[in-house]
């Protein structure tokens, strides 16, 4: 696998392994605040199309 510096954005061919290299120096470049932000938002898109279903229902108050 390919290693890049962290000076810059990757520069590849567009081979797997240069999309890979690309995909861990995103990912390092974030921060754990990003990093959740992203997955909170990817886990209420999954649930908003149905791809997913909760595995708990949504509370609701009794009576209401």
């Amino acid at each position: 696998m390919l290693k890049f510096n962290d000076k810059g954005e990757p520069v590849g061919w567009g081979t797997w392994e240069d999309a890979e290299a690309l995909r861990q120096w995103s990912f390092q470049r974030r921060t754990p605040d990003q990093r959740l932000a992203w997955l909170i938002s990817a886990l209420e898109l999954a649930y908003a199309s149905g791809a997913l279903i909760p595995r708990r229902p949504e509370f609701t108050q009794p009576g209401c």
